[in-house]
């Protein structure tokens, strides 16, 4: 029977004799170079890198608010004849009218003073832009989070499949040794039915497993911009890889520094005290500087009107002051504070969730080492038992039954072990995340 490409993965792992699909290709992948991957082709920190564009550029959309407006108009036509009325409406004359109009205008303006509204907008567009470098590196924690908790479900599952297929060659060694007694009379058919489900049941639960895998590794292809179909290899040596022990104290430490959901919640008070500042602007009078220059044919002042070009222009002080801000910027205050208020309350509630997560999360972490220490022990208790039984079995004091039971209890303890590894890496990450350095 052609080996399937997740049977090969599970030899390679196990460095065990095995024989590999000719059309299959895979290649061992580390978590680091998995989260380079992603950081290069995931489309949600490209969206995201997108909105911190989008951020700068309303910088300097709000920095325009320092640049002279300047409009310019051209105007060509047809200019009718002026009808002249007296005050009686009771005669009426038409004064002629050179008839071809031209008027070009250029005016130019410059906000020198507006109660500081254009610095403000200025500052909170600069605010909202650290905000979008914060959710994008938050989305670059949370991309290599999703990475790692894929990257290790696929690696827990090829464990799972191990011992469901060492559990079927039990069973199936099992099967002929009662078909073995069955010709000698020693049991009934009913035991040989009963083994035959058993492998069933089992080999149901290898494919099962199998399409699992497949499932995971499309879903981490897709984040990692690879092939759907491409194999690949989770490195073992991730199990191994040492972790420094950290006080809870440290790792407060750490996350009040770190934590890019605690920055974001500062930030957003910035920007709502900033928003205030700028409400409050309203109140002021806006100060600006003009001039403006107007060249046009005919000349319309006159009586007769005379077909000639003529040019105005002027410079002077503009100032202008929003009369309804009077009973407005009350209100509008009033919500600003309200704004406020609402963002310190959420950095509060922030900080305490991410204290909250912070503590489940090292409290998980120090839970899988102890799991560890423990599935340790029991490794080795299991294998000595083992070793026990298959001794007696060599001695004829022990039944077939005792040695294979002994070997699923070795070889359970193997699978606690190496998931107990599995989620010591697993947790680690976990808890990375939530200081916000991972």
């Amino acid at each position: 029977m052609k080996a399937t490409p997740i049977i090969s993965l599970l030899f390679f792992l196990l460095a065990s004799a095995a024989t590999f699909s000719q059309d299959t290709q895979s290649r061992v992948l580390t978590l680091q170079h998995a989260f380079e991957l992603a950081a290069e082709n995931s489309t949600q920190l490209k969206i995201a890198e997108k909105n911190t564009e989008l951020a700068h550029q309303k910088i300097d959309i709000a920095k325009l608010g320092h640049l002279p407006g300047i409009t310019t108009s051209l105007n060509y036509g047809y200019l009718s004849n002026s009808q002249i009325w007296d005050p009686s409406f009771g005669k009426h004359t038409t004064a002629p009218v050179p008839h071809n109009l031209t008027q070009f205008s250029l005016q130019a303006s410059e906000t020198i003073f507006k109660g500081g509204e254009i610095a403000n907008n200025i500052k909170k567009a600069t605010l909202e832009e650290q905000v979008a470098l914060l959710n994008q590196d938050k989305n670059g924690e949370d991309i290599k989070f999703l990475v790692a908790a894929k990257y290790l479900d696929i690696y827990r599952l090829i464990n799972q499949r191990r011992v469901l297929e060492n559990n079927t060659k039990l069973a199936q060694e099992r099967l002929k040794n009662i078909l073995n007694l069955q010709k000698q009379g020693a049991v009934t058919n009913n035991d040989v039915l009963r083994t035959q489900l058993i492998i069933s049941d089992l080999e149901l639960g290898i494919r099962k497993t199998d399409d699992n895998i497949n499932i995971l590794t499309q879903q981490l292809n897709v984040v990692l911009g690879l092939g759907l179909n491409e194999q690949l290899v989770p490195d073992s040596t991730l199990l191994t890889l040492p972790f420094k022990n950290v006080t809870i104290t440290q790792l407060m430490s750490t996350t009040y520094a770190n934590n890019k959901d605690l920055k974001t919640a500062s930030k957003e008070i910035e920007i709502a005290k900033t928003n205030l500042k700028v409400i409050k602007a309203d109140r002021y009078p806006e100060i600006s500087l003009f001039t403006s220059n107007n060249f046009q044919r005919p000349y319309t002042n006159a009586l007769p009107a005379r077909d000639i070009y003529y040019n105005i222009w002027l410079a002077g002080v503009s100032v202008k002051y929003n009369l309804s801000s009077i009973y407005q910027s009350p209100r509008k205050v009033k919500a600003g504070k309200i704004q406020v208020e609402q963002t310190v309350a959420k950095e509060t509630l922030q900080r305490q969730n991410v204290e909250l997560s912070v503590n489940a999360a090292f409290i998980k972490y120090k839970e899988a080492k102890d799991e560890l220490d423990t599935y340790t022990d029991d490794l080795k208790s299991a294998e000595e038992n083992y070793r026990i039984v298959e001794k007696k079995y060599f001695n004829q004091l022990a039944l077939l039954t005792d040695i294979i039971d002994a070997a699923n209890t070795k070889i359970e303890a193997e699978l606690k072990v190496s998931n107990a590894q599995i989620n010591i890496v697993y947790t680690h990450y976990q808890l990375q995340k939530s200081i916000g350095t991972l």
